[in-house]
């Protein structure tokens, strides 16, 4: 009998344990997402009769995880439990510059595999350095470094690259506005990208550019800490 009201009485605390703690949380997915639109500043008017085939961007082995990555130090990364990528980061960011580089209209074709269209003329590769939320205890920032490579298959050169490394202020500071700001350096990049690329392309068919078209844009963000470029 003493046995049994001491069984009861552990199963009652740990009822109470469970209601006390309250609901189980839920893992959140979260994914980087903007609307791409057509650049009008264009050096050509017709796409650029040429092949892109983009290869699967590369990613440093600290962030090649579902976790969301997050720091309070340049010197120690954290890895969020219930905060994560819903497709694998090198797959959603190749899938984004897809999606703007076909809106963007700077090419004939664009393909992500060699059997899947025309020849292609150049390949479009890179490395993700850094995809993570960087806060203190009084600034949230969303992080993103890039780098973007043009090869020109005929001969094996490479005749762009560029490192992108920003930062840009998040005033909210829950995960999900992480990621909005994240999609907004996104933007960003891929549209600075896509003008470099504009004026190698040209360079490449001969066209005579205005001189200031060749000059490196970076234009600041508002809200950015950071902007640098190579």
């Amino acid at each position: 009998m003493k046995k049994r009201i001491i069984y009861l009485v552990l199963i009652a605390v740990s009822c109470a344990g469970l209601i006390g703690c309250g609901k189980v949380p839920v893992k959140q997915y979260y994914i980087l997402n903007y609307l791409p639109s057509a650049n009008r500043d264009r050096l050509y008017p017709n796409p650029y009769p040429f092949t892109i085939r983009l290869r699967e961007l590369d990613i440093e082995e600290a962030y090649n995880r579902p976790q969301i990555v997050y720091r309070q130090s340049p010197f120690q990364l954290r890895y969020y439990v219930y905060q994560v990528w819903a497709v694998k980061p090198t797959r959603m960011i190749t899938d984004l510059l897809n999606k703007h580089l076909v809106t963007a209209n700077l090419v004939s074709s664009v393909i992500r595999r060699f059997d899947e269209g025309p020849r292609p003329d150049y390949e479009l590769n890179g490395t993700i350095e850094a995809l993570e939320e960087y806060d203190s205890e009084e600034l949230w920032f969303a992080h993103m470094c890039i780098r973007l490579n043009l090869v020109r298959l005929r001969d094996g050169k490479t005749i762009y690259t560029r490192r992108f490394d920003h930062r840009k202020k998040v005033f909210q500071h829950e995960p999900e506005y992480v990621i909005r700001e994240m999609s907004a350096l996104m933007e960003y990049i891929v549209n600075q990208a896509i003008h470099d690329i504009d004026v190698k392309l040209a360079n490449e068919m001969g066209i005579k550019m205005p001189q200031n078209s060749t000059e490196d844009s970076t234009t600041a963000l508002s809200g950015d800490s950071t902007i640098t470029g190579e």
